[in-house]
């Protein structure tokens, strides 16, 4: 078979081309896929391929980043250590290949003895006599081929890595019992000059912090080996940023089941402690859910799922890659009820997508896995909120039923199901109750953005504005480029009267707004500054031709509406959204601009098509706007039905 194999895009093949013939001629042999002879599988040649080769050379184009075939052959080579990555048109690698030394082709003439082609054939030489030494290893290390047929078959794009400088080096070796929530802190490594030694400590420091002390996943220090995975790492300069490199490794079997690269600025006094809380965060969502399996897993499929979290809890803008994250888990451990639930969890946002032909089949599936993982483990609370997350949008006493089995059955290492609590009385219009789960899930996450914005806004709607301030006010010091914490201040100035700080706020070239948007709040702010008639009806014809469009109508718009008094097209525009993103976006109704719009007849024909006055009449637990000295007609309704 070959010893080079060759990973590029269909649309680079003539300039791939010569690059083969080049290498031919300096007696290396070949593998491209133009070489599969006729009627073999073309997975399983690949795949036969790939695991002859000495080195994988992978082409990086503005083409062959958007490849999944490209991308899944780049990681093979990647965790079996083979990996010769080149660029031909100076295209940056894709995230996850970024910490690899790239040659530079792009100025290449396409001569074979041209002096370009120099360091590509040392590489390969390097990597072949490497991979030569290591052969006993890659042997002991391999996936069984069952494994790696489901990794090529079963997935879309990024089948074993995906997210932003993460590896996986997956070992088939199964763990001697069932996970132990525990951590020993290995320390971190300077490994290039020009750190200061004392981020060493400082890392050890910030990493014990985010894991805390009251928490199922607890870490150990000391040199402590009872525990059966080790936090390591190291921190490098790259020249311009600094990379802190996090790992975690299998004490049992000596497998590295995670590692994640963070850049950050050489002068970012704030790194270690944001690299802290978005490192141990995945690794407790990872460690937590794979301690409730009573088997021994695998560090492949802890690998996997860990994979999944760090989709999950890093924000990746891809709903779809998520859901594949989770495939790969449930096909891997179909009888891990974590597995389960994280396919369930990933199904909800596609399931409420407006206009896309495969939100039906999407819920159904994540319905049907989120049964299964109950069946498996009735205390996975995680089931449950998925469940209540995949319910039609007008069944809100199902999901507050669910959603409070989900509290009742386990705490997760998360507070996750307090903050899903919460998100759910806001959405019905109980803000003051939902203070108390948010603070109850920060308590869990102390400084998670998003635990901490979710907290602010309950406080702000509360009428709690000091507390919310305060809140803010600390998660900057940790988060200070955090854009959802600027945004909650803008939408809080169009609550508080404070115009010109909004106008600040959305002045920074830090908040990434589409421009349209950014000049329509502008505006706003203009013309709530200046009262004057002109100024508000232009400002909301702005925002309405934003609402007007999906992809543009968000919270912020119809809250800057509401504060125009712009009913006519708020109350059509909060419509629309909750419509397009699902039952969480109600909470718009209750943005305290909205207090006027109440009374007004399409408020509660809205409330009332939405299934929320419907619940509220069954319930009898009135939302807040249905305090003061004026009360709408649905307040009065519903408190009648339950006499």
């Amino acid at each position: 078979m070959a010893s080079v194999f060759l990973s590029y895009a269909r649309q680079d093949a003539a300039r791939v081309r010569s690059i083969a013939a080049a290498l031919e001629r300096a007696d290396h042999t070949v593998w491209w896929d133009e070489q599969i002879p006729g009627g073999d599988q073309y997975a399983d040649a690949i795949e036969r391929a790939l695991e002859a080769a000495d080195t994988v050379v992978v082409v990086w184009t503005a083409a062959s980043v958007k490849s999944a075939w490209v991308r899944d052959e780049a990681a093979a080579g990647r965790d079996r250590h083979r990996l010769v990555p080149i660029m031909l048109d100076g295209t940056q690698p894709p995230l996850g290949f970024r910490q690899f030394q790239t040659i530079d082709l792009s100025k290449w003439g396409g001569g074979a003895g041209a002096k370009d082609l120099d360091q590509l054939k040392q590489a390969i030489a390097a990597r072949a006599h490497d991979s030569g030494e290591r052969g006993a290893e890659r042997h002991a290390a391999s996936v069984p081929a069952a494994s790696r047929q489901r990794l090529w078959l079963g997935v879309g794009a990024g089948v074993l890595m995906a997210a932003a400088g993460v590896g996986f080096y997956v070992f088939s070796g199964p763990a001697s019992a069932a996970i132990a929530p525990k951590v020993a802190l290995g320390g971190f490594s300077v490994i290039s000059a020009g750190v200061p030694r004392q981020l060493q400590q400082t890392m050890n420091a910030e990493i014990l912090s985010a894991f805390g002390t009251e928490h199922e996943v607890s870490v150990l220090t000391g040199g402590n080996r009872d525990a059966p995975f080790v936090l390591d790492g190291s921190i490098q300069n790259t020249g311009g940023a600094l990379r802190f490199t996090v790992n975690l490794r299998n004490l049992r079997t000596g497998g590295l089941v995670w590692s994640h690269s963070f850049e950050r600025a050489l002068e970012d006094s704030l790194a270690p402690r944001q690299v802290a809380v978005a490192a141990t965060q995945v690794v407790r969502c990872g460690i937590w859910g794979a301690s409730a399996y009573k088997k021994p897993m695998s560090d492949e499929g802890l690998s996997l799922y860990i994979d999944w979290c760090n989709e999950y809890w890093g924000g990746s803008p891809d709903e779809d890659r998520i859901l594949d994250a989770a495939r790969r888990v449930s096909s891997a451990l179909p009888n891990f009820s974590f597995a389960w639930s994280a396919l369930a969890l990933s199904a909800v946002p596609i399931s409420h997508r407006a206009g896309y032909s495969e939100a039906a089949t999407i819920g159904r599936e994540g319905w049907a896995a989120a049964e299964k993982s109950i069946r498996l483990d009735a205390k996975n609370p995680e089931g449950y909120m998925a469940k209540a997350g995949l319910l039609p949008s007008s069944k809100f006493t199902e999901r507050e039923r669910l959603l409070q089995k989900a509290i009742s059955v386990r705490p997760t290492e998360c507070g996750c199901e307090r903050q899903t609590y919460g998100d759910f009385l806001t959405a019905i219009g109980r803000n003051e109750e939902s203070v108390d789960q948010y603070d109850r899930a920060r308590a869990m996450m102390p400084l998670a953005p998003m635990s901490n914005v979710r907290l602010a806004q309950a406080l702000l709607l509360a009428g709690r504005a000091d507390e919310a301030n305060e809140v803010l006010s600390n998660m900057l010091q940790v988060w200070p480029d955090a854009e959802i914490v600027r945004l909650l201040q803008v939408k809080s100035a169009l609550w508080t009267g404070h115009y010109d700080e909004g106008v600040r706020l959305l002045q920074a070239p830090e908040l990434h707004l589409v421009e349209a948007e950014r000049q329509a709040l502008l505006h706003t702010f203009e013309a709530l500054r200046s009262k004057s008639d002109t100024a508000r009806d232009d400002a909301v014809r702005e925002l309405h031709s934003l609402a007007l469009d999906a992809r543009r109508n968000d919270r912020l718009i119809v809250a800057a509406l509401a504060a125009l008094k712009g009913y006519n097209a708020a109350l059509p525009a909060a419509d629309s959204l909750i419509r397009a993103r699902g039952p969480a976006l109600a909470d718009v109704l209750f943005d305290p601009n909205f207090a006027a719009a109440k009374l007004e007849p399409g408020y509660a024909l809205l409330v009332e098509r939405l299934g929320l006055a419907p619940y509220w009449r069954s319930s009898g637990r009135l939302p807040d706007i249905c305090r003061g000295s004026t009360i709408p007609s649905f307040c009065t309704s519903a408190g009648k039905e339950q006499q």
